[in-house]
């Protein structure tokens, strides 16, 4: 996995991702979570519990 930087990373522009949140749990499951539009991830860093930590592409 890698760790999410504060943006949206381009290789993820229109795709599906899942990761680890800074609270610890996980998100996206084996379908994933849309990482961009309107019901994508947040990837803004804001230290908030549901702040993205790690991610990677699936789809």
């Amino acid at each position: 996995m890698k760790r999410n930087l504060g943006k949206l990373p381009k290789a993820a522009i229109g795709k599906r991702v899942r990761g680890i949140l800074a609270s610890g749990s996980h998100f996206g499951g084996t379908d994933g979570w849309a990482a961009d539009g309107r019901a994508g991830c947040r990837w803004e860093l804001i230290g908030d519990p549901f702040d993205i930590e790690f991610y990677e592409v699936i789809a």
